[in-house]
């Protein structure tokens, strides 16, 4: 029954996608003739009309087969309890909140840093160089403008220049990735980013200089801490003097940069909460990778 099951997902998860969809109940027989006019009375849920000549077996009709099966003893009546009916029930509800819970599971585990996937290199370097540029208020925000203007490329480019370093150094075998990544505004590494971090990664409109500010707030910058130290320390193959190295990469990468974001007036590092910030950072990351153990 549990391959059943299982199969019976295939078309009632309600994450499985339109297109999916559509070619699963392309593929599915026509129900012969004499068990479609006998079974269409009975209607949902035990079948579904999937087209003029085809039915679809869910989780309820799966379940009472089960119990037809588990009381046939070759008598012409079968006696079924109320007791066993709402065990059934029972059943299909947990099947159906599970399937039906999937997505907020899934959301709730990337904020925590507990996805089945870590958070991509690029996007964690990406929010490291934000701390060490001590962007945790508006007033001290990185602009995030087109990547085709000189400015928004240019400040592209300082911001990326950390992350890309502490990406290739965390990755070891990362080979170059494309351009789409390397810009804050449409590019894969700030949405990866604000994905997994949610509201602890604040994008607010910029009216003076029609763009958009980015910006941790000082009040998440802990939590954010915390949430990268036990990310990174999901990568079986990372350690403590590895990673130590990438944070130290991404800041001289970053300060090298620094120029096309100081005549903005958008360079805040201070070289003792930078100092502090690998610390933390490291901390978090050791303490995660014990508590793993």
């Amino acid at each position: 029954m549990e391959a059943d099951l299982a199969l019976c997902k295939r078309f009632f998860d309600p994450l499985a996608r339109g297109h999916s969809l559509r070619d699963r109940l392309g593929k599915l027989p026509d129900t012969p003739s004499d068990l479609l006019r006998r079974t269409s009375q009975h209607g949902e849920p035990l079948v579904v009309q999937a087209g003029d000549k085809v039915l679809l077996v869910g989780i309820e009709a799966r379940l009472t087969l089960a119990l037809l099966e588990e009381h046939a003893f070759g008598e012409d009546h079968v006696v079924i309890t109320p007791s066993d009916v709402a065990t059934a029930e029972g059943t299909a509800m947990r099947i159906y909140r599970t399937w039906s819970m999937a997505r907020l599971n899934q959301v709730v585990a990337l904020r925590r840093g507990q996805g089945s996937e870590v958070m991509q290199a690029i996007s964690v370097g990406l929010v490291i160089a934000l701390l060490v540029n001590r962007s945790d208020t508006a007033d001290r925000a990185v602009a995030k403008w087109d990547h085709w203007t000189v400015d928004g490329e240019q400040v592209d480019s300082a911001i990326f220049a950390g992350a890309e370093a502490f990406a290739a150094e965390v990755s070891r075998n990362r080979s170059s990735r494309a351009a789409g990544e390397q810009r804050l505004k449409g590019g894969y590494a700030l949405s990866e980013a604000r994905r997994r971090l949610a509201d602890r990664l604040v994008v607010t409109p910029d009216s003076k200089n029609d763009g958009e500010l980015l910006y941790i707030p000082t009040q998440q910058r802990k939590d954010v801490i915390t949430f990268l130290g036990r990310d990174l320390a999901r990568r079986p193959r990372l350690t403590e003097p590895v990673l130590a190295s990438a944070f130290d990469l991404l800041v001289a990468a970053y300060r090298g940069a620094a120029g096309q974001l100081a005549h903005r007036g958008m360079i805040f590092e201070r070289s003792t909460d930078t100092r502090s910030l690998k610390e933390d950072l490291l901390r978090e990351f050791s303490e995660a990778q014990h508590s793993s153990t």
